[in-house]
């Protein structure tokens, strides 16, 4: 959780012990570049991303230069990449803070969706799901306890279902949330949601009509 650290000071300064170096990875993605390169979202350690042709060693300890360079804080999430650049990248950390990332330049702006007042705010999973869309990467999908959509990279987004869950529980974490999404790689606006409990939900129309396809798997 985060590593070992030691202290020889009673704590006045601490050492940070990454040998051997270990991490729970949440979620892994890559782009399209040349050496393409493999991006994820780690349990408490943030959001990294590395050459795939990488050979772990400690020959960075001499140069001062790790391959791995870190994106984000916090507990680190999913990664999408926009491969038109394989610069724009969209990741972020728990219950749903995301943010669009320029790696060239590191700056980053905030996307989360927002409800609008007088609304209850959106449930999300410690494991919020994105998903860009194959067929125009300007298309942004995110889900809360329903499906959010943006066509202009996480700038303004629209709610396309009602809740795809079985509704909200009380609990230390938000419980009744979307957990996954995926669109068909062949048709523009095919698709699918799965919920933390158990539901499964289709669309295609784009968001415009849902119909759950979960009923006759085992329930609850």
């Amino acid at each position: 959780d985060g590593g070992l650290n030691i202290s020889w000071d009673d704590g006045a300064s601490w050492i940070k012990c990454n040998n051997p170096p270990v991490a729970q990875f949440y979620a892994v993605a890559v782009d399209d570049d040349k050496t393409y390169n493999v991006y994820g979202g780690t349990q408490d350690n943030g959001v990294w991303v590395g050459p795939s042709d990488y050979e772990a060693s400690s020959r960075w300890q001499a140069s001062g230069q790790y391959p791995y360079k870190s994106l984000l804080g916090g507990d680190g999430m999913q990664v999408a990449v926009d491969t038109r650049n394989n610069n724009t990248l969209y990741a972020g950390f728990q219950f749903g803070f995301y943010f669009r990332i320029d790696q060239s330049s590191g700056k980053r702006k905030a996307i989360t969706p927002r409800h609008d007042l007088g609304e209850r705010p959106p449930r999300f999973n410690w494991q919020t799901p994105i998903h860009l869309s194959n067929h125009q990467q300007d298309v942004l999908y995110l889900g809360a306890h329903r499906l959010y959509r943006s066509f202009n990279r996480g700038d303004d987004w629209e709610a396309i279902s009602g809740d795809l869950t079985q509704g909200g529980r009380p609990g230390n974490v938000p419980y009744g949330t979307l957990s996954t999404i995926c669109e068909s790689p062949l048709k523009f606006g095919l698709l699918y949601t799965g919920s933390d409990d158990g539901l499964l939900h289709v669309s295609r129309d784009g968001g415009d009509t849902w119909t759950r396809i979960s009923d006759s798997l085992p329930q609850n």
